[in-house]
């Protein structure tokens, strides 16, 4: 069980704002976007939540004093570390942060103004940006996955034919991002929520572990709740990526990702859909075998590692995914 082992205060009055942030060996990124927190409130009361997923670099450290530092014996995840974050939170709202994120000035209190005056709403995200500026809107905003859209990515359709139809409809390439506007998956990099819509819609499912997919599945449950998330593009933030990867070595990256997505069609797509998916996991994954053994596929994972990686998530798939 999570202990905290430092309180910003002892003070247990409701606050408009908590960021939740969860950290797994993060030293290289902690400060930055804990930094730029303030400006981004611009004003409005705030406390900031980490959740330390047992990180054996200085994160803890660097997390520094005006945090309530929650600390787990072990890795539990991102969902798990958000759902005993949240458990912690005295905002009305509750700011889904990852620490590879620095927020632009003003973020937050866009995004808290937005939701004020938008009751209808019950979630926001700011636009993303990568470190050189460059959009993540492709990364970010996305609908929610259909057995279609699922076998454009397994299959490499959508790398090899990139201006597919399935592929521009999931990725949002129709939307007008000058205003703001309702999208289905924003990723959790950075995602305001109401905190009673949190209550009633329910924790972070964490079977998702350690990470991808846990936000695709609650954005999913927020749409059948019939709650709507919006994109405001007034507020920014750069999020520079890779935090999750890494310390996370390739083989169990496509294991973790691929195993997620089997969770998450099960638990979404029709029984048929979902078997037809697993088959085209062994499909794309015997596509990729040979491919990587050419020095084709991942090639910065390398060609040995690349084929390791792949025929452990076709060994998996073989099995129906049941070790």
């Amino acid at each position: 069980m999570a202990e905290a082992s430092r309180l910003k205060s002892l003070d247990l009055a409701p606050l408009p704002l908590t960021i939740a942030i969860v950290t797994w060996n993060s030293e290289r990124w902690i400060e930055r976007c804990l930094a730029s927190i303030d400006a981004a409130c611009a004003g409005v009361a705030h406390e900031i939540v980490v959740y330390d997923n047992a990180s054996t670099d200085r994160t803890l450290q660097l997390a520094g004093n005006d945090v309530t530092l929650l600390r787990g014996a072990s890795n539990a995840g991102f969902a798990a570390g958000i759902n005993r974050a949240v458990k912690n939170a005295r905002g009305r709202y509750v700011f889904l942060l990852n620490p590879d994120c620095e927020l632009a000035p003003g973020a937050l209190a866009d995004l808290v103004r937005y939701l004020d005056a938008h009751p209808e709403a019950a979630a926001a995200a700011p636009l993303l940006s990568d470190d050189d500026g460059g959009s993540q809107r492709e990364f970010q905003l996305r609908r929610l996955p259909t057995l279609g859209s699922l076998l454009a990515e397994v299959l490499g359709i959508s790398r090899v034919w990139p201006s597919n139809r399935v592929t521009a409809r999931y990725r949002y390439r129709d939307l007008d991002l000058t205003v703001p506007q309702a999208v289905e998956q924003p990723a959790a990099a950075a995602l305001l929520l109401r905190r009673d819509v949190f209550d009633e819609v329910g924790p972070f499912d964490e079977r998702f572990a350690p990470a991808w997919f846990e936000d695709v599945d609650y954005c999913r449950r927020l749409a059948a709740a019939g709650k709507r998330i919006v994109a405001v593009p007034s507020a920014r933030a750069r999020h520079f990526g890779g935090a999750s990867l890494e310390h996370v070595c390739f083989g169990d990256f496509v294991v973790h990702w691929y195993g997620n997505m089997n969770l998450y069609a099960r638990k979404w797509l029709p029984p048929r859909q979902a078997a037809a998916l697993r088959w085209a996991v062994v499909a794309g994954m015997l596509l990729r075998i040979p491919l990587a053994l050419l020095g084709v596929a991942h090639r910065d994972a390398g060609r040995r590692t690349a084929v390791r990686g792949y025929a452990r998530v076709l060994a998996r798939a073989l099995r129906g995914w049941s070790a």
